[in-house]
C-alpha cells in the first residue's frame, strides 16, 4: 500500500463530547458524562457516499466533511441516560462496561430494559480491551486489576482474586494501561511514560502473572523514539500564501472507494515501546505515535497526519475489530474528528 491509493477520510464533528465507541454497526457518542446516543454506523456511511465533495489528490487523497449532531439525527436509534457521570467506558460482546464514582458496572446493549449490574464497589478510571479478549482495569492508587471477561481465561493464583472474576495485578498507581499481546504496560500519574511492565504465561486459557518489571531494569528503556519530521502535513487545503496553490487541484479521474469506508488490507495499529519493536514487523500498518510532541500517524516512514498532542484529549483505534480496524478517532475539546483510511483505485 503506498499513500497514492490511501484515501483519508476526514469527519468533524462539532461540539464537546466526553466519549465514543464504535462497534458492531453502531456509533456510540456520549454527549455528555450522564447521556449516551446510539447511531446507526452503517447507515450513516451509506449516506455519506451519496453526498458529493472533492477529493484532493495531492499531497496525498483527502476529502473533509463537517457534521453536527442535528444532522446525525435520522441515524440516532435511542438515547441511554445515566444517573451518575462516567469515568471510562469499553464495548465486549455487546454489553458496556463503565465505571462512575461508585464502582465499576456492567450493561447489556441488546437489551430494551436493561439494568445496570455493578461488578466491583471500586471506581476504575481507565478500561483497557486487548486483541485477546482480555480487560485491565487501572483504579489509580489502588492499582492495575483485571477483569476476566469470559469463561475461556482463569487463574491459577487464587489470592490475587479480589471479588467476582476481579484480580488484582499489583498495588503500583495505575492511570491507564496498554496491552502488548499478553502483558501489560502500566502508567504513572503523568500518563507521559511507563513505570512497569507486567509480564504473564498463559497456557490454555490459564494465567499466570510471572513478574511486574519497573522500566528502569529493563535492559532497554520503554519509551518510544520517534523521528521528527520537517514538513507536517495537514488535511486542510493550503491557502494562496502557503505557495501551495496547485497542488490540490483535483483531476478528471474517477475515484473509486468502498461504500461503507471499510477495508480489510489497511490496519492501525499504536507504535509498540522501543523494547518490543523488533519483535513485530509493522512494515503494512498504519503507525499511530501517540507519545511525542505531535501525534502522528505514519505509513512506510512517510508521516500521513500530525496533530499537536496537548489538542487531544482522547483517541481510539479499532484493532479488535474487522471491519473498523482502518479507524483511527480522536477527541478534542470542541469536536470529534473521525479519520477514515481507505484503498481508492484511480
Amino acid at each position: 500500500m503506498d499513500k497514492e491509493h490511501l484515501l483519508t477520510t476526514k469527519l468533524i464533528i462539532d461540539g464537546q463530547f466526553h466519549d465514543f465507541q464504535l462497534y458492531s454497526g453502531k456509533f456510540y457518542l456520549w454527549t455528555s458524562q450522564k447521556e449516551l446516543n446510539v447511531y446507526d454506523w452503517n447507515k450513516w456511511m451509506k449516506q455519506l457516499a451519496d453526498i458529493d465533495r472533492p477529493i484532493y489528490l495531492e499531497p496525498q487523497p483527502t476529502e473533509q466533511l463537517y457534521v453536527t449532531l442535528e444532522e446525525l439525527t435520522p441515524f440516532l436509534e435511542r438515547t441511554i441516560s445515566f444517573i451518575e457521570p462516567i469515568y471510562d467506558c469499553a464495548i465486549f460482546n455487546h454489553i458496556l462496561y463503565f465505571s462512575d464514582y461508585s464502582g465499576f458496572y456492567r450493561y447489556p446493549l441488546t437489551k430494551k430494559d436493561a439494568q445496570k449490574v455493578r461488578i466491583w464497589e471500586q471506581p476504575i478510571y481507565s478500561i483497557s480491551l486487548s486483541t485477546k479478549g482480555r480487560m485491565a482495569l487501572s483504579a489509580g492508587e489502588a492499582g492495575l486489576f483485571e477483569y476476566l471477561l469470559s469463561s475461556h481465561y482463569y487463574y491459577d493464583q487464587l489470592d490475587r482474586q479480589i471479588t467476582a472474576r476481579v484480580y488484582q495485578l499489583n498495588q503500583h498507581f495505575a492511570s491507564q494501561s496498554v496491552w502488548d499481546h499478553h502483558d501489560l504496560i502500566q502508567y504513572d500519574k503523568h500518563k507521559n511514560s511507563p513505570t512497569y511492565l507486567n509480564q504473564f504465561t498463559v497456557q490454555k486459557g490459564q494465567l499466570h502473572l510471572a513478574r511486574v518489571l519497573p522500566v528502569t531494569q529493563l535492559s532497554e528503556p520503554l519509551t518510544n523514539h520517534v523521528k521528527e519530521y520537517l514538513l507536517p502535513l495537514s488535511l486542510n487545503p493550503p491557502s494562496m500564501k502557503d505557495g501551495l496553490l496547485f497542488s490540490f487541484e483535483m483531476d478528471h479521474q474517477k475515484v473509486k472507494k468502498d461504500s461503507l469506508y471499510r477495508s480489510k488490507t489497511i490496519r492501525l495499529v499504536v507504535k509498540p515501546p522501543a523494547i518490543l519493536e523488533q519483535q513485530q514487523d509493522l512494515t503494512d500498518f498504519l503507525i499511530v505515535v501517540p507519545d511525542s510532541l505531535f501525534f502522528k500517524v505514519i505509513l512506510q516512514n512517510d508521516c500521513l497526519l500530525e496533530i499537536p498532542t496537548k489538542d487531544i484529549k482522547k483517541f481510539r483505534i479499532y484493532d479488535r475489530t474487522r471491519h473498523y480496524r482502518n479507524q483511527l478517532h480522536i477527541l478534542k475539546s470542541d469536536s470529534l474528528i473521525l479519520y477514515l483510511f481507505t484503498e481508492i483505485n484511480r
